[in-house]
């Protein structure tokens, strides 16, 4: 648990300073929380990471505490950590799987919202048409890579952090000085 708390306060830190556009650990917790953590915490802890640090930043940049198409990305974040906690049991290969695809799962998902209830780049609702979805997911695409970079390398750090944590240490063995 101290360590999951490290890491809490880490990726709550880490959204708060400035970093690359969406290269943030938020997907790579919610897939690593939900194959390693207890299925009470899984999801719950995640959420309560990106709900306390959007509340943070919205007060910073002074918009209002709770934006509700935010759900949209909650929600995302919380169909990734529900996937990881059904295959936490499996081989490596469905987990490397769901790592390669949640960022753009999440580039499908929150791109859909911003089409929802988001302006285009010129300040204008989009066109509730597939010409305007398409315009949206086009405008996402410089986002994509910060996401991807974020998600798998976040998950790789975590991979290795919690590797290292959770090996057993090995004592010496002290060489006998009887005759």
């Amino acid at each position: 648990m101290p360590l999951i708390l490290a890491l809490v306060a880490a990726m709550v830190a880490f959204r708060l300073f400035p970093h690359p556009e969406n290269f943030a650990p938020i997907g790579a917790f919610a897939l690593i929380a939900g194959f390693h953590l207890g299925k009470r915490h899984a999801l719950w802890v995640p959420l309560a990471v990106l709900f306390v640090s959007d509340l943070v930043l919205n007060h910073w940049y002074g918009y209002a505490a709770f934006h509700w198409p935010r759900l949209i990305d909650w929600t995302a974040f919380l169909l990734i950590g529900l996937g990881a906690l059904a295959i936490r049991e499996r081989s490596w290969k469905p987990r490397l799987a769901l790592t390669i695809a949640t960022p753009f799962f999440f580039y499908l998902v929150s791109n859909f919202g911003v089409w929802l209830t988001g302006l285009n780049l010129a300040g204008v609702p989009y066109a509730k048409n597939p010409a305007g979805l398409a315009e949206c997911y086009a405008a996402g695409l410089p986002f994509l890579r910060g996401t991807v970079l974020g998600d798998w390398g976040f998950v790789a750090l975590f991979t290795l952090v919690l590797h290292l944590a959770t090996r057993p240490t090995r004592v010496p063995a002290v060489a006998s000085t009887q005759p």
